[in-house]
């Protein structure tokens, strides 16, 4: 796979787990039909990063994380 079919491949932070799971299964590759050799990948504190042996490009994969608001700015504040 290169990288621009993982790029397009990657779309949210679920696929992106499905595919970690599968570098690290030769056999779950298979049965989801895709080709991850020479990939691996890295655990950051933000998310993942994937690398390919064969390529000099990184890819990664940012987890971002909004807090709900609850409340008015203020409210509650004496």
């Amino acid at each position: 796979m290169s990288p621009d079919e993982l790029k397009a491949l990657l779309t949210s932070m679920a696929v992106t787990a499905e595919v970690v799971e599968a570098i690290d299964d030769p056999a779950l590759q298979g049965r989801r039909g895709l080709d991850l050799r020479g990939w691996t990948y890295v655990m950051v504190p933000w998310g993942v990063r994937f690398m390919h042996s064969a390529f000099g490009e990184e890819i990664d994969i940012r987890v971002e994380v909004f807090p709900k608001r609850c409340g008015k700015i203020g409210e509650g504040e004496e």
